[in-house]
């Protein structure tokens, strides 16, 4: 996000299915071979100025960058502003794999030298081009390389065209069996007026969100959440059983992979939904309550080296908190709310009344001068007394029993 004097820009995204043209795959080949080769320019790179292979004393040089755009195979398929993305993307994922390094936030981070057979390919603003006929409907051209004719795709009937000019770039991108393209758009809106309350989040795996503001605490329930995941993980084993029974790429083999990625894109898309109700909750409250910053407990590396067993592993890693953070810092950015990100080590441990350290072992924490509440909520209090500087502090001994909010879970007509 950009801000200016009175206004800001907003970046927006759009994904629309599209259907299926047999050049799809040679362009996002194409896009790979690009990295492929910058793959390659870096090794030869490094080679001409002696520096050894060794990622830890792996350089980039200055030049690196225009030197390899210069050597870069100007006979590909794509148009020149794709290739560029192609290497700028290879770039930043070099500048993120060192900042990983110096930082050692992830243990043995892995450089971005994979090779893969396809990619998602990138077109700016000044390839894409818009038109709409009676006889054709609505069209997107993309450019291509020199010579060869514009991807000429078709829009829905229901495509909004009066925004064409909001949109920056456009991505090609296959998944899970789908073709779809993903839409960039820049929007600028008056920059809102922002509260001045303060609120604490702390996220958990079994409720995504408990909140406190000061006076009240709010329990967002993912029961619902964490049961789409259960069913995703029972879809993907009944058929990876039906689909090791058969012949790799035999009829049967590809109508069941098809058919497994429909229902588990099904299940993602409501996992999806759910969060974004939840978020969208939280964004309500907080507007209601005249919020003008969110603090979020920093959960970087919690997954490290963890060993609670099978189960209880697989529930660790499949808990979207990095989803939902995302979520959180987009959607209050545009409310003009500021997040904040702070260690939440011994939050939920700390009584908010006396101070002292105790670890719960149930739902509830229960405290020895008497305090007594749920323990989320014990963890977004302190994370936001954290942030204020008065953890230790106490809070009022009576509190209200905290609010719960529930999904509603879609019930199937019969």
């Amino acid at each position: 996000m950009v801000r200016m004097r009175n206004s800001m820009r907003l970046v927006r995204s759009k994904r629309l299915k599209i259907a299926r043209q047999s050049i799809f795959s040679e362009i996002n080949a194409a896009s790979a071979a690009v990295w492929r080769e910058c793959c390659d320019l870096m090794d030869l790179y490094q080679w001409k100025r002696g520096y050894g292979h060794a990622h830890q004393d792996f350089y980039i040089g200055e030049d690196c960058e225009g030197w390899m755009d210069k050597n870069l195979s100007k006979s590909q398929p794509l148009h020149s502003q794709s290739i560029q993305a192609v290497r700028a993307s290879y770039f930043k994922s070099w500048l993120s794999y060192s900042v990983l390094k110096k930082t050692g936030s992830i243990k043995k981070p892995k450089p971005p030298n994979k090779k893969k057979k396809y990619r998602t390919t990138h077109w700016k603003k000044s390839a894409i081009r818009f038109y709409e006929s009676g006889l054709l409907g609505k069209r997107v051209l993309l450019s291509m390389g020199a010579g060869r004719p514009r991807l000429d795709i078709k829009l829905p009937k229901n495509f909004n065209m009066s925004t064409n000019h909001l949109i920056a770039t456009i991505e090609l991108v296959y998944d899970y069996g789908q073709w779809e393209l993903h839409f960039t758009y820049y929007e600028s809106i008056e920059k809102p007026e922002s509260g001045k309350g303060v609120i604490g989040v702390d996220l958990g795996e079994i409720h995504p969100m408990v909140c406190f503001d000061g006076e009240d605490a709010m329990i967002f329930n993912g029961r619902y959440i964490r049961s789409l995941y259960r069913l995703r993980n029972k879809v993907l084993a009944g058929f990876n059983s039906a689909i090791s029974q058969c012949k790799r790429h035999s009829k049967r083999w590809w109508k069941l992979t098809r058919r497994k990625w429909k229902r588990i894109r099904r299940i993602d898309n409501q996992i999806k939904d759910g969060l974004h109700k939840h978020t969208r909750k939280l964004m309500d409250e907080c507007e209601l309550r005249g919020i003008g910053t969110i603090v979020v407990g920093n959960l970087t590396g919690i997954r490290d080296n963890i060993d609670y067993g099978k189960k209880s592993n697989q529930k660790l890693h499949q808990w979207p908190f990095a989803k939902l953070v995302n979520m959180i810092t987009y959607k209050a950015k545009a409310l003009g709310i500021k997040v904040k990100h702070i260690n939440e080590a011994y939050t939920s441990q700390t009584c908010p009344k006396c101070g002292n350290r105790k670890k719960p072992n149930k739902r509830e924490y229960k405290c020895n001068c008497g305090f007594t509440y749920h323990r989320d909520g014990v963890g977004a209090i302190n994370i936001r007394q954290k942030y204020l500087g008065c953890l230790g502090v106490p809070v009022a001994v009576h509190m209200a029993a905290p609010q719960g909010f529930r999904l509603e879970v879609p019930v199937a007509l019969s």
